[in-house]
C-alpha cells in the first residue's frame, strides 16, 4: 500500500517492500507520485521490483576503497591503480551516492578533468570508475539500473609516438654509461636495446636464470604473467662477465625502478639525448624487423602477445623502404 505526503510543495510517495524496507520518491506533481508508486507495486507484485536502498547508501568513494582492498591488490601494477584511485577519491564526484551518479553527472567529471588531464589520462580514470560500479554490482550485489560510464564516449586520443635511438645516440649513451656511478647501468642499456627486455624484467634477472653457453636468460613474472626464454647478445654476455657477482644472486645490484630511472635521467643530461629508456624496446623491435626477424620471432624475444601493441613498438623509417624497392 502506497502513502503520499506532501512537504514543502512537493509530494513524496512511499511504497513498502516488506515489513523492515520501503521506497520513496519525491515528485512535484502528486499525479506523478501516484503513477510511479502504483507501477512500483505492480512490479513487487510480479518481483520486478529492485532495492536502491545499498545504492542509496554507499559513496563513490566507498566503493572504490572497497574495489582498491579486494581486487587491485591482486594487480601486477596495483601500485599505480592505487595512485589513481587514492586520487579519485579526492575528487567531488567521489562524495556522490551511487544511486545519485548519473550519466551527466560523469560526462561533467569527464570535461572537468580534461582541462588537467590529457585524453589518455581521462579515459583511463573513467575507465577506473566503471572497473568499481561493475564491481559492485556483480560482486557486491548492489543493485544499479545501469552502468553511467557505460554511456560515456571515450575520448579519441593522439596518436602513439614511438622514438627509436638512433646508432650514433647509441654509441654515446654507451660512452657515458660507462662514467656513471651505477657500473650496471651499461648492461641494462644493452639488455633493452639488444634483447628487448623490459626494465622490471631486468631487475629481476638472477645469475642462475642465465645460460651463457647458449646465450639465453629466463625472465620470470613477466608483465604478461608468464615466464619465458629469450635470447642474449654477445656484448650483453660479455658485458655480464665484467661486472662483480652479488651476493643475493641477483644480476643487477638495484632494487628499484626509480633508481634506474634516476641513472638514466643523469645520463640524459650529460649526453643531451632526450629519450625515455623505454625506447630502448622500440628500438629493439623496429631494427629487428629491419634486420628480417619475423614477427613470431620478435613477439616471442620481446614478450609481445597483443600484435597490435607490437606494430606501435616497430617504426620503419622510409630509407629503409626505399632501399627494399630498389634491391
Amino acid at each position: 500500500m502506497a502513502s503520499y505526503r506532501k512537504r514543502n510543495g512537493k509530494w513524496s510517495a512511499r511504497v513498502r517492500l516488506n515489513k523492515d524496507k520501503q521506497i520513496s520518491k519525491t515528485f512535484i506533481l502528486k499525479e506523478d507520485a501516484v503513477k510511479w508508486a502504483r507501477e512500483c507495486e505492480i512490479k513487487i507484485q510480479k518481483g520486478l521490483i529492485e532495492d536502491l536502498n545499498q545504492a542509496d547508501q554507499i559513496t563513490l568513494k566507498e566503493l572504490l576503497q572497497r574495489y582498491k582492498k579486494d581486487e587491485t591488490i591482486k594487480k601486477k601494477g596495483f601500485k599505480e591503480e592505487v595512485y589513481k584511485i587514492d586520487k579519485l577519491c579526492r575528487q567531488e564526484i567521489a562524495n556522490i551516492k551511487l544511486s545519485k551518479l548519473t550519466v551527466l553527472k560523469i560526462r561533467e567529471f569527464r570535461d572537468a578533468w580534461l582541462l588537467d588531464h590529457g585524453p589518455s589520462s581521462v579515459n583511463k580514470y573513467t575507465t577506473l570508475i566503471s572497473m568499481a560500479i561493475k564491481y559492485g554490482q556483480q560482486t557486491l550485489a548492489i543493485y544499479l539500473p545501469k552502468n553511467p560510464c557505460e554511456f560515456i564516449k571515450r575520448l579519441r586520443e593522439p596518436e602513439f609516438k614511438g622514438e627509436v635511438i638512433e646508432p650514433d645516440e647509441e654509441k654515446v649513451l654507451l660512452e657515458k654509461a660507462e662514467h656513471s656511478k651505477a657500473k650496471w647501468l651499461k648492461l641494462v642499456i644493452m639488455l633493452g636495446l639488444d634483447c628487448g627486455i623490459r626494465r622490471g624484467e631486468i631487475l629481476k634477472i638472477r645469475r642462475e636464470d642465465i645460460d651463457f653457453n647458449k646465450h639465453t636468460v629466463i625472465l620470470r613474472e613477466t608483465k604478461n604473467g608468464l615466464s619465458r626464454r629469450v635470447g642474449l647478445s654477445k656484448r650483453a654476455i660479455d658485458e655480464i662477465n665484467k661486472l662483480p657477482i652479488n651476493i643475493n644472486g641477483k644480476l643487477i645490484s638495484c632494487e628499484r625502478g626509480d633508481t634506474v630511472d634516476f641513472y638514466w635521467q643523469q645520463l640524459k643530461k650529460w649526453t643531451g639525448i632526450n629519450k625515455r629508456f623505454h625506447s630502448t624496446r622500440h628500438t629493439f623491435a623496429t631494427r629487428a624487423s629491419m634486420n628480417g626477424w619475423s614477427i613470431t620471432e620478435i613477439s616471442a624475444q620481446g614478450g609481445w602477445k597483443d600484435l597490435k601493441v607490437l606494430k606501435r613498438y616497430t617504426h620503419i623509417s622510409a630509407e629503409h623502404l626505399a632501399k627494399k624497392l630498389s634491391n
